[in-house]
């Protein structure tokens, strides 16, 4: 039997990204639309179990039969595009099954890099860009900046020392977005695709520097917390050390070095305009001070 409302197929829903934005829709439109959560280990996906009208789906973005099969009856789709090096081989394979399945919209995650085509993330994301413009379906790019989920990695050391490393200055401003409201903005637009169509949004909550960071987190902890410019030498042997892979390290160092600069090469990296996120849902963004005092208790 054919759904009775239009169906929404969040893929890649297990991460972070995606599982916020099922639980968004779950939460605001579970009335107004059918949310279909594909995963490729749904047996994992713990956190959208029990959701209001969420089903949960085996999607693999490697297997194109399987994608067309799913999505066979889905109106809106959104890729959440994986952290995997062939994340351009693997969103394209995923939007072509989506147009042979006869999804009408396609809503996909890119970073404001995507303009900055001479580094690592920004050949990535113009390619996936690209591939989703000339697709002939309609579509929405939703570009996420540097994501306040980061600051979590600062635990350790303000908690041992007061104290937090990034390999940039300090009052070098960049934007950042919560992960709550990149999720609030995407439920949004996949629930009323055709006001979105064509368009490239920027989402983001806040426009901050290092040093202000450091005053925030001394707020509302209640001690000092200081901002400390880290060596990116020392910074890409951390990373390395925590498993991650070289070429995905040294992505992120480029995007440090261009926010070092200013963001030289590219506004997209610290935008003028930061209304996108209030344009698409009508309410503000959340604060960094929001944001730590809810997770105040992982920092002391």
């Amino acid at each position: 039997m054919a759904p009775t409302k239009p169906v929404v197929f969040v893929l890649g829903a297990s991460g972070a990204i995606g599982s916020a934005t099922v639980k968004s829709l779950s939460e605001k439109y579970a009335g107004k639309v059918e949310i279909r959560a594909g995963a490729r280990n749904p047996e994992k996906a713990d956190k959208l179990k029990g959701l209001e009208g969420v089903t949960l789906v085996q999607a693999s973005m490697s297997d194109k039969d399987n994608l067309t099969t799913v999505l066979a009856g889905v109106s809106t789709l959104y890729i959440v595009v994986p952290g995997a090096e062939n994340r351009v081989e693997l969103t394209a394979l995923s939007a072509d099954a989506a147009k042979k399945a006869g999804v009408k919209h396609i809503a996909i995650v890119s970073l404001p890099m995507a303009e900055v085509k001479n580094t690592i993330l920004g050949k990535q994301f113009s390619e996936i860009e690209e591939n989703i413009k000339g697709l002939g379906v309609a579509y929405t790019i939703l570009r996420l900046p540097y994501f306040m989920d980061n600051y979590l990695g600062f635990a350790a050391t303000i908690k041992s020392d007061g104290q937090f490393y990034l390999p940039f200055s300090g009052d070098k401003s960049y934007v950042v977005v919560d992960t709550i409201d990149a999720a609030k903005a995407a439920a949004a637009i996949l629930v009323d695709p055709s006001r979105h169509a064509g368009k490239t949004y920027n989402i983001a909550s806040a426009r901050l520097t290092n040093a202000e960071i450091a005053s925030v987190f001394s707020s509302v902890l209640g001690k000092k917390v200081s901002f400390v410019q880290s060596d990116p030498k020392g910074t890409k042997e951390v990373m390395l050390g925590f498993g991650m892979p070289e070429w995905q390290v040294d992505a992120i160092l480029e995007l440090f070095d261009l926010l070092e600069q200013s963001g030289k090469g590219s506004s997209s990296l610290n935008p003028r305009d930061l209304g996108d996120f209030r344009k698409i849902t009508g309410a503000s963004p959340r604060s960094l001070k929001e944001y730590i005092t809810a997770f105040a208790g992982v920092f002391q």
